[in-house]
Protein backbone atom coordinates (compact mmCIF):
# COMPACT_ATOMS: atom_id res chain seq x y z
CA UNK A 1 0.00 0.00 0.00
CA UNK A 2 2.77 2.68 1.29
CA UNK A 3 4.89 1.62 -2.16
CA UNK A 4 1.73 2.57 -4.21
CA UNK A 5 1.10 5.77 -2.57
CA UNK A 6 4.95 6.31 -3.63
CA UNK A 7 4.46 5.44 -6.96
CA UNK A 8 1.28 7.73 -7.27
CA UNK A 9 3.33 11.01 -5.70
CA UNK A 10 6.37 9.92 -8.08
CA UNK A 11 4.38 9.91 -11.38
CA UNK A 12 2.39 13.26 -10.59
CA UNK A 13 5.59 14.74 -9.61
CA UNK A 14 6.98 13.72 -12.68
CA UNK A 15 3.74 15.19 -14.81
CA UNK A 16 4.28 18.59 -13.33
CA UNK A 17 7.66 18.86 -14.14
CA UNK A 18 6.97 17.89 -17.90
CA UNK A 19 4.03 20.70 -17.65
CA UNK A 20 6.55 23.01 -16.10
CA UNK A 21 9.61 22.57 -18.01
CA UNK A 22 7.34 23.06 -21.37
CA UNK A 23 5.81 26.18 -20.18
CA UNK A 24 9.39 27.35 -19.84
CA UNK A 25 10.09 27.09 -23.29
CA UNK A 26 7.05 28.61 -24.58
CA UNK A 27 8.05 32.23 -24.60
CA UNK A 28 6.25 35.51 -25.53
CA UNK A 29 4.73 35.82 -29.03
CA UNK A 30 6.84 38.15 -31.29
CA UNK A 31 6.18 41.78 -31.83
CA UNK A 32 6.16 42.66 -36.07
CA UNK A 33 8.69 44.30 -37.01
CA UNK A 34 7.59 47.83 -37.49
CA UNK A 35 7.14 49.33 -40.75
CA UNK A 36 9.33 51.96 -42.40
CA UNK A 37 8.33 55.32 -43.50
CA UNK A 38 9.29 54.27 -46.73
CA UNK A 39 6.76 51.84 -47.13
CA UNK A 40 3.93 54.39 -45.70
CA UNK A 41 5.16 56.50 -48.39
CA UNK A 42 5.04 53.97 -51.00
CA UNK A 43 1.39 52.47 -50.02
CA UNK A 44 -0.19 55.74 -49.74
CA UNK A 45 1.12 56.87 -53.24
CA UNK A 46 0.06 54.03 -55.08
CA UNK A 47 -3.39 54.39 -53.32
CA UNK A 48 -3.64 58.31 -54.02
CA UNK A 49 -2.70 57.26 -58.13
CA UNK A 50 -5.56 54.42 -58.55
CA UNK A 51 -8.06 57.02 -56.88
CA UNK A 52 -7.17 59.85 -59.08
CA UNK A 53 -9.96 59.66 -61.05
CA UNK A 54 -13.34 57.90 -59.72
CA UNK A 55 -17.05 58.41 -59.79
CA UNK A 56 -19.02 57.63 -56.40
CA UNK A 57 -22.85 57.56 -55.17
CA UNK A 58 -23.22 57.87 -51.33
CA UNK A 59 -26.08 58.54 -48.91
CA UNK A 60 -24.72 62.13 -46.32
CA UNK A 61 -26.65 63.01 -43.37
CA UNK A 62 -25.72 66.68 -42.43
CA UNK A 63 -26.27 68.44 -38.87
CA UNK A 64 -25.71 72.19 -39.34
CA UNK A 65 -27.18 75.70 -38.80
CA UNK A 66 -29.08 74.69 -41.68
CA UNK A 67 -30.84 71.80 -39.73
CA UNK A 68 -30.70 68.24 -40.04
CA UNK A 69 -31.83 66.49 -43.47
CA UNK A 70 -30.81 63.61 -45.47
CA UNK A 71 -29.49 63.79 -49.32
CA UNK A 72 -28.31 61.18 -52.02
CA UNK A 73 -25.05 62.53 -54.08
CA UNK A 74 -23.03 61.62 -56.88
CA UNK A 75 -19.01 62.89 -57.19
CA UNK A 76 -17.33 62.56 -60.32
CA UNK A 77 -13.64 63.03 -59.60
CA UNK A 78 -10.93 64.04 -61.60
CA UNK A 79 -8.33 64.84 -58.54
CA UNK A 80 -6.50 67.44 -57.80
CA UNK A 81 -8.10 69.46 -60.26
CA UNK A 82 -11.66 69.20 -60.84
CA UNK A 83 -14.58 67.55 -58.59
CA UNK A 84 -18.60 68.02 -59.13
CA UNK A 85 -20.86 66.72 -56.75
CA UNK A 86 -24.68 66.69 -57.35
CA UNK A 87 -27.08 66.65 -54.44
CA UNK A 88 -30.09 64.86 -54.94
CA UNK A 89 -33.94 64.98 -52.32
CA UNK A 90 -34.60 61.26 -51.55
CA UNK A 91 -37.27 61.30 -54.71
CA UNK A 92 -34.18 62.28 -56.84
CA UNK A 93 -34.63 65.74 -58.00
CA UNK A 94 -31.34 68.06 -58.15
CA UNK A 95 -30.83 70.15 -55.29
CA UNK A 96 -27.64 71.54 -55.89
CA UNK A 97 -24.67 71.06 -58.28
CA UNK A 98 -21.24 72.23 -56.79
CA UNK A 99 -18.26 72.40 -59.64
CA UNK A 100 -14.70 72.21 -58.74
CA UNK A 101 -12.68 73.51 -62.00
CA UNK A 102 -9.00 74.20 -61.90
CA UNK A 103 -9.26 77.00 -59.34
CA UNK A 104 -13.07 78.26 -60.18
CA UNK A 105 -16.07 77.12 -58.02
CA UNK A 106 -19.72 77.39 -58.89
CA UNK A 107 -23.03 76.17 -57.13
CA UNK A 108 -25.85 75.63 -59.43
CA UNK A 109 -29.54 75.80 -57.58
CA UNK A 110 -32.45 74.38 -60.00
CA UNK A 111 -35.40 75.52 -57.69
CA UNK A 112 -33.93 78.91 -57.25
CA UNK A 113 -32.02 79.48 -60.91
CA UNK A 114 -29.43 80.92 -59.45
CA UNK A 115 -25.31 80.20 -60.28
CA UNK A 116 -23.66 80.81 -56.87
CA UNK A 117 -19.82 81.41 -57.09
CA UNK A 118 -16.59 81.78 -54.76
CA UNK A 119 -13.26 82.46 -54.83
CA UNK A 120 -13.15 79.27 -52.50
CA UNK A 121 -15.65 76.14 -52.71
CA UNK A 122 -15.90 75.32 -49.14
CA UNK A 123 -18.27 78.86 -49.02
CA UNK A 124 -20.32 77.26 -51.78
CA UNK A 125 -20.50 74.29 -49.55
CA UNK A 126 -21.08 76.08 -46.30
CA UNK A 127 -23.95 78.00 -48.49
CA UNK A 128 -25.47 74.99 -49.57
CA UNK A 129 -25.00 72.21 -47.02
CA UNK A 130 -24.31 74.71 -43.72
CA UNK A 131 -20.47 72.22 -44.19
CA UNK A 132 -17.48 74.65 -44.53
CA UNK A 133 -15.46 71.50 -46.50
CA UNK A 134 -12.90 72.42 -49.20
CA UNK A 135 -13.44 70.22 -52.13
CA UNK A 136 -10.31 68.52 -52.67
CA UNK A 137 -10.59 67.01 -48.90
CA UNK A 138 -14.13 65.79 -49.51
CA UNK A 139 -12.54 64.32 -52.60
CA UNK A 140 -9.55 62.45 -51.13
CA UNK A 141 -11.54 61.70 -48.11
CA UNK A 142 -13.98 59.64 -50.55
CA UNK A 143 -11.45 57.81 -51.72
CA UNK A 144 -9.04 57.37 -48.34
CA UNK A 145 -6.35 59.22 -50.33
CA UNK A 146 -3.67 61.73 -49.48
CA UNK A 147 -2.80 64.48 -52.31
CA UNK A 148 0.55 64.12 -53.67
CA UNK A 149 1.82 67.60 -52.36
CA UNK A 150 1.20 66.54 -48.71
CA UNK A 151 3.15 63.23 -49.16
CA UNK A 152 6.25 65.49 -49.97
CA UNK A 153 6.36 66.71 -46.90
CA UNK A 154 4.96 63.56 -44.87
CA UNK A 155 6.61 62.51 -41.68
CA UNK A 156 5.49 59.34 -39.69
CA UNK A 157 5.37 59.03 -35.70
CA UNK A 158 4.68 55.82 -33.50
CA UNK A 159 2.16 56.48 -30.79
CA UNK A 160 1.32 53.34 -28.61
CA UNK A 161 -0.31 51.37 -30.65
CA UNK A 162 -1.05 53.64 -33.43
CA UNK A 163 0.55 55.24 -36.42
CA UNK A 164 0.33 59.25 -36.97
CA UNK A 165 1.63 60.54 -40.52
CA UNK A 166 2.06 64.62 -40.22
CA UNK A 167 2.41 67.50 -43.48
CA UNK A 168 1.92 70.50 -43.67
CA UNK A 169 0.57 72.55 -47.43
CA UNK A 170 2.75 74.42 -48.44
CA UNK A 171 0.48 77.49 -50.12
CA UNK A 172 -2.61 77.14 -48.18
CA UNK A 173 -1.25 77.15 -44.18
CA UNK A 174 -3.59 73.74 -43.63
CA UNK A 175 -1.95 71.10 -41.64
CA UNK A 176 -2.70 67.26 -41.45
CA UNK A 177 -2.47 64.50 -39.17
CA UNK A 178 -3.38 60.85 -39.86
CA UNK A 179 -4.15 58.30 -37.73
CA UNK A 180 -3.13 54.91 -39.32
CA UNK A 181 -3.01 51.15 -37.40
CA UNK A 182 -0.14 48.78 -39.09
CA UNK A 183 -1.17 45.55 -38.57
CA UNK A 184 -2.66 45.58 -41.42
CA UNK A 185 -1.90 48.98 -42.54
CA UNK A 186 -5.26 51.03 -42.61
CA UNK A 187 -6.55 54.19 -42.53
CA UNK A 188 -8.10 55.01 -39.33
CA UNK A 189 -9.01 59.05 -39.33
CA UNK A 190 -7.26 62.43 -40.05
CA UNK A 191 -7.45 65.71 -38.77
CA UNK A 192 -6.87 68.96 -40.50
CA UNK A 193 -6.10 72.36 -39.26
CA UNK A 194 -6.24 76.35 -40.24
CA UNK A 195 -5.88 78.88 -37.71
CA UNK A 196 -9.27 78.76 -36.19
CA UNK A 197 -10.43 75.81 -38.21
CA UNK A 198 -10.45 72.44 -37.55
CA UNK A 199 -12.37 69.68 -38.61
CA UNK A 200 -11.57 65.70 -38.23
CA UNK A 201 -12.90 62.79 -40.39
CA UNK A 202 -13.54 59.43 -39.04
CA UNK A 203 -13.31 55.76 -41.13
CA UNK A 204 -15.88 52.88 -39.65
CA UNK A 205 -14.40 50.45 -40.08
CA UNK A 206 -10.47 51.77 -40.65
CA UNK A 207 -9.46 51.23 -44.65
CA UNK A 208 -7.48 49.08 -45.84
CA UNK A 209 -4.19 50.37 -47.90
CA UNK A 210 -4.32 48.00 -50.26
CA UNK A 211 -5.21 50.09 -53.58
CA UNK A 212 -8.50 47.76 -54.19
CA UNK A 213 -10.42 48.56 -50.50
CA UNK A 214 -12.59 51.50 -50.12
CA UNK A 215 -14.33 53.25 -47.76
CA UNK A 216 -17.68 52.27 -46.10
CA UNK A 217 -19.23 55.28 -43.48
CA UNK A 218 -17.14 58.69 -42.78
CA UNK A 219 -18.05 60.70 -40.14
CA UNK A 220 -17.26 64.27 -41.18
CA UNK A 221 -16.77 66.46 -37.70
CA UNK A 222 -16.27 69.86 -36.81
CA UNK A 223 -17.45 72.20 -34.10
CA UNK A 224 -20.08 73.96 -36.14
CA UNK A 225 -21.20 71.03 -38.19
CA UNK A 226 -21.57 66.97 -38.68
CA UNK A 227 -21.82 65.24 -41.63
CA UNK A 228 -22.17 61.65 -42.17
CA UNK A 229 -21.33 59.46 -45.24
CA UNK A 230 -22.50 56.25 -46.58
CA UNK A 231 -20.83 54.85 -49.51
CA UNK A 232 -22.81 53.06 -51.42
CA UNK A 233 -20.65 52.50 -54.58
CA UNK A 234 -17.36 53.84 -55.87
CA UNK A 235 -14.66 52.98 -58.85
CA UNK A 236 -12.10 54.28 -60.36
CA UNK A 237 -12.62 55.97 -63.77
CA UNK A 238 -10.38 55.84 -66.46
CA UNK A 239 -10.95 58.96 -68.48
CA UNK A 240 -13.54 62.24 -67.19
CA UNK A 241 -15.34 64.44 -70.13
CA UNK A 242 -14.45 67.97 -70.10
CA UNK A 243 -18.06 68.81 -70.15
CA UNK A 244 -18.73 67.34 -66.85
CA UNK A 245 -16.90 69.89 -65.55
CA UNK A 246 -18.04 73.14 -67.67
CA UNK A 247 -22.08 72.46 -67.53
CA UNK A 248 -24.09 74.63 -69.67
CA UNK A 249 -27.22 76.61 -67.85
CA UNK A 250 -30.33 77.89 -69.21
CA UNK A 251 -31.17 81.39 -69.80
CA UNK A 252 -32.09 83.83 -67.58
CA UNK A 253 -30.16 82.39 -65.17
CA UNK A 254 -29.16 84.59 -61.98
CA UNK A 255 -25.80 85.18 -60.85
CA UNK A 256 -24.27 85.59 -57.27
CA UNK A 257 -20.65 86.41 -56.15
CA UNK A 258 -21.16 84.43 -52.61
CA UNK A 259 -17.33 86.84 -52.18
CA UNK A 260 -19.51 89.93 -52.40
CA UNK A 261 -22.63 88.89 -51.01
CA UNK A 262 -21.78 86.51 -47.96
Amino acid sequence: MRRSVCIFFLGFAAVLLTVSGCSRFVGPAERPMPLAEEEWRAALGDRGRHWQKYTASFHLRADSAKGKYPLRAVVLADLPDRLRLEAFNLFGQTLGVIIYNKGESSLWVPSEKTLYTARKPEVLTQHFLGVSLPLNVLGYSLAASLPPEQLETFKLLSERSRWVGQSQARDDGWRYEWSFLSQPMTFKAFEARQGLWHYTVNYDPPVPLEVTESPRRIAFLSSDWQMDVTIDQIQTASHMWDDLFLPSFPGGVRRVSLDEHP
